[in-house]
């Protein structure tokens, strides 16, 4: 095995072992639909090209511990798929996602989405302008996003050292944001001296890294709960920014329904009062784009709570105000 995968593997291993107290407690068990309960489809999707992915069972642990917790709240039943993907075939690009008649996707972060075979994009897409839910988090809030801008200098170099690609392949670009990665300016001060062994202790640092994200109204009340409110959560990519304003002019709005409001390692203040979350629409469907991590912050209800919200309103079935009312939402709520 190469030296740089081998010690991406042992990156990835050892995130496994810092996220798994996280999951000791929870019920692995299914749960039986009812029929007066909606059925949401929720496919998590993930690459065998990114090393990142390998603590994928404890991700859907996570997720499934969080949606099946919050089915009696809410009043829905969740089902619960993991989608993998080789560079040459897949899940996805094998057209699952229409096939199984999934309503949300999940893209739950890493640096799979950075560099990608075009069937797998434009499955996705498809997907999206049909009426599916995108929900990118971390490193695939830039995979949903038009993409990075303010990247360091020389930073093909860095990725063909650290990642084995020397450029991103497209974004999907369902979202008017970029990712902005001045966020990492401290960080990458000297990038021809930024190794593998550097980004191990970033990737292993962000299970410890919070930082405290504002939940402003908004003309969505996908977070209304949480209004005004500020809650910790964990680390993850840099923050979202505003696209060009020329695209405005074809492209939905973007909200923000939270941001950045402190911030932690291995990031500077730089971020505060950038986008944390945005929501958006995309033809038919719906986007939601988060830098941190709310669904992997340890012991937050309030956290997790956001993460579940989220995905019920890329689904269309979040209840308006509050999950006590029986009536759903309203295409744009």
């Amino acid at each position: 095995m190469k030296p740089k995968y081998s010690l991406l593997l042992t990156s990835a291993s050892i995130l496994v072992l810092l996220l798994a107290p996280a999951i000791t407690s929870l019920s692995m068990g299914g749960h039986t639909d009812q029929e007066s309960k909606p059925v949401i489809k929720v496919a998590v999707i993930f690459q065998r090209w990114d090393i990142l992915d390998i603590p994928a069972p404890i991700i859907m642990a996570l997720y499934r511990h969080h949606l099946n917790t919050a089915e009696s709240e809410y009043n829905v039943t969740f089902r619960l798929y993991a989608f993998w993907d080789r560079w040459n075939g897949g899940d996805v690009q094998r057209g699952l996602l229409r096939k199984y008649d999934i309503d949300v996707v999940i893209a739950p972060g890493g640096f799979g989405g950075w560099n990608t075979p075009r069937e797998y994009r434009e499955e996705i897409l498809r997907f999206v302008r049909s009426g599916g839910g995108f929900y990118g988090i971390c490193g695939d809030s830039t995979f949903g996003s038009l993409g990075a801008i303010n990247l360091p200098n020389r930073y093909e170099y860095l990725l063909q050292k650290v990642l084995g690609y020397r450029d991103f392949t497209p974004m999907l670009g369902l979202a008017n944001v970029y990712t902005d990665a001045s966020a990492f300016d401290d960080l990458l001060k000297h990038p021809l001296f930024y190794g593998r062994g550097d980004m191990l202790r970033t990737i292993l640092g962000l299970p410890f890294s919070r930082s405290f994200i504002y939940i402003p109204p908004s003309n969505l009340p996908i977070l209304e709960p949480y209004y005004r409110n500020i809650v910790r959560v964990m680390m993850g990519n840099a923050p979202l920014v505003s696209g060009p304003r020329l695209r405005q002019l074809f492209m939905p709005e973007v909200t923000d329904i939270a941001t950045f409001k402190g911030s932690d390692n291995p990031y500077d203040r730089s971020i505060i009062g950038k986008k944390a979350i945005v929501a958006t629409r995309y033809w038919k469907g719906r986007v939601i784009l988060s830098a941190p991590h709310p669904e992997l912050t340890v012991e937050n209800t309030k956290a997790h709570d956001i993460f579940v919200r989220n995905v019920l309103w890329l689904a269309k079935e979040l209840p308006y105000l509050s999950p006590s009312l029986s009536y759903r939402s309203t295409p744009w709520n």
